[in-house]
Order: structure tokens, then sequence, then C-alpha cells
């Protein structure tokens, strides 16, 4: 019977430990100095893009999708309207089409999967005992899981041949009323839905030894309520035709991306009748959402960078497991205060050299306030007393 767990313990000593924490130190220091130009390029690039998307805002034309005006080449222009496909997408292999503007085949496959969790443990001297429990178990997946390398590999093997493999249809021609669409756009554009046999126009009752299964799904294998590793089932999602807005450059008839001033694209795609001035307003709040999760990941990254040069202090610490691991508490509360104090001064100085107006008056008006509450400070301070002048002495 196979086994489907492994332990696996592995020990290494403190010689061991300290040359990786000195070859992790080389790798955290280039991680850290990185993360300085990621930042700076982040608050760039975000001030740009909003830039590109008021610029964009200022000059868009709204208009019928139903024409093409030739008034309107070069411009910025809106449009809402049905976003149609032909001819019918098909995958011909199979015999599935539909009327949509994408037709994809998912394949999946019943294999074994590894999957591993390890613990460490200090050991006195500077060692580590580190041990990994490997289980396996069985599932649908649309990838192919290569078993060679699992720890237990003869007793969980999965077949390297597949009868069909997944792949994507897309409609040759993609138009929104009288516009064609760019390539782009196209990308911008659908949404993905389960398709069933209901809804395509030939769904095949076999399949070179698939059969259609209740889900809408075609199976191989000898029973669907108990798959065996190997079984295979297929099942479609199509892009429906449905009311898009576009906020685009008319090229002639196609809608592509705009240029800005500044060099930035504007190509806005919704779903559904979307006005511009929403369609602006959303795309500013994802540049905000973008701005501040790279600004996170970069701090991030130069606390881990940071961490992983000072790595090698623990290391040594750890030779009394109690002291290393207070030396990684201390070194990783340290190293985090240092990169976020680093971080927000980086912030601060790329906002000096992208936007000198604002980022002088924010450090003018921060170095007002330091100094003003000084004063504030100085000036409440109650006043030393002073001691009467001693009596005379008295008459001999």
């Amino acid at each position: 019977m196979a086994r489907n767990s492994y332990t696996e313990v592995t020990r290494n000593g403190f010689g061991k430990r300290l040359s990786d924490s000195i070859s992790a130190a080389i790798f955290g220091g280039l991680l850290f100095i990185a993360s300085f130009p990621a930042l700076w390029w982040n608050e760039g690039r975000a001030i740009a893009e909003y830039r590109a998307l008021k610029e964009g805002a200022g000059a868009v034309v709204q208009v019928a999708a139903d024409s093409v005006d030739a008034a309107n080449e070069g411009r910025l222009i809106h449009a809402a309207a049905r976003v149609e496909g032909s001819p019918a997408v098909s995958d011909q292999v199979l015999g599935v089409d539909v009327d949509g503007l994408a037709l994809r085949r998912i394949v999946e496959m019943y294999q074994w999967k590894e999957s591993s969790e390890s613990r460490e443990r200090k050991t006195l001297g500077g060692g580590s005992e580190t041990t990994t429990e490997y289980t396996y178990r069985m599932e649908w997946n649309d990838d192919r899981i290569d078993s060679s390398d699992f720890r237990l590999s003869e007793d969980h093997v999965n077949p390297t041949e597949w009868p069909v493999e997944s792949a994507t249809f897309e409609a040759s021609d993609t138009r929104l009323g009288a516009f064609s669409l760019s390539a782009s756009a196209r990308s911008a554009v659908g949404r993905w839905r389960q398709l069933d046999a209901a809804q395509a126009a030939r769904f095949p009752e076999q399949f070179e030894g698939f059969r259609l299964i209740a889900d809408s799904r075609m199976y191989l294998g000898e029973n669907p309520d108990k798959p065996r590793v190997g079984d295979v089932r297929i099942r479609y999602e199509y892009q429906p035709e449905e009311v898009f807005s576009i906020v685009a450059r008319q090229a002639g008839q196609t809608l592509d991306s705009y240029t800005t001033r500044n060099g930035r694209g504007v190509l806005l795609v919704e779903a559904g009748e979307v006005p511009p001035a929403q369609m602006f307003e959303g795309a500013q709040k994802r540049n905000t959402i973008t701005t501040w999760l790279i600004r996170l990941g970069g701090t991030v990254a130069m606390w881990l960078g940071l961490s992983m040069v000072f790595a090698p202090i623990s290391r040594v610490l750890d030779v009394l497991p109690m002291l290393g691991t207070i030396g990684s508490w201390g070194i990783g509360l340290v190293t985090g205060l240092i990169s976020l104090l680093l971080s927000l001064l980086t912030i601060a100085i790329s906002w000096v050299f992208y936007r000198p107006l604002l980022g002088g008056t924010l450090i003018a008006a921060v170095v007002g306030l330091l100094i003003w509450s000084r004063r504030r400070r100085s000036a409440a301070a109650p006043a030393m007393p002073t001691a009467p002048p001693p009596p005379p002495p008295a008459p001999a």
C-alpha cells in the first residue's frame, strides 16, 4: 500500500548555517539597495499616471458607437456599445463552438500532489535540526505535476502524456459598434463565464473515449464520482458578447491606446455603460491603490534585505539558542524601524524631485512645525526659582 506521508530530518552545523547566512547577506544587500530606486520609480510613475489621466479626463470626447466621425481622428473618445465577435469562436478539435468573443478549453487531470511543511529547531552550539513532513493527496489540476521529483516518487506516479491540451480560441474580428478593437483594447474586453451544453452551438456527446457528464464536462475515466489518477475532464469557458464602455484613441476605424503629453498611454475599459468621468475617477483610484501597494512592497523588501544583511550576527548568537532567538527579534525590530524611516525619506525626497513646489512646501511645513513646537515648549517651561540672599551676620 502506498505511503501518503514521509518525514525527513536534516541537521546543519554552526559552520554551514553561518556560511549560508553570509551568502544570504550578500543577496539581502542587493535587495536592500534595489528597494531605493524601486520606491523612487514608483513615485514618478504615480505622478505621471495621475497627470496623464487628468489630461485625458479634460480631452475626452463622448461619441456614438454606431458610426465613425473622421473629425475625431487621433482624439481621445468615449463610446459604449455591445462588443461583438465574428465569426463564431470554435474548438474544431472537439467540435464545440459558441457565439462570443473567445472560448477556452480547460483540461484537468486527476494527479498526485506533494506538499511539505518544515519545522526548525535550534540546537546548542549554533546548529539546527529541520524536520520536514511530506504529504501526498490526489486532486484535479490543469497543470502538469512532475512526480519524478517527489520524495516518494515510486509510490506516487503521474502520467506524462495528456490526450488533449488546454487551448484558447478568439474571434478573428472584435468590434464595438462601428469600431474595431486593437490588440490592447481586445485584451481588456471580456469576462469569462462557464459554458454549458445548452449555450454551445455544438457539444459532442463523445470524443475519443470522452463522454459528456451532468455538469457539461467531458470525462475520460471509469467513474466520475470516484476518479483515479490519470482520469481527465474537460470544461469550457467563454466570453459572451456584452456592453462595454471604452475610452481610447480613434485611429481610423480602430480604438487604440491614446498617448498623453508625458508619453503615457490611456486606455480604459469598463463593463456596462459607464460615463467617462466615472471611468477616469476609477482609474485614479486604481492608480492610488497601486502606488500604496508598491510603497508597501518596497518597504518590506528593504526590511527583508536589511534583516538578511545582519543575519550572520543572529547566527553567531545562536550558539546559545535562547540568545539567538532574542537577537533575531531585536534585529527584526531595529531593521524594521530603520527601513520604515528610510522608505519615508526616499518617498519624501522623490516628491521634492517630481513635485518641487508641493514637496518643498511639505518639508517647509514640517520644519516650521518642529520649530514652533520647540518654541512653544520653551515658552511653557516654568522659570527656575532663585534662592533669597543670605541674611547679614548677627552683630557680635
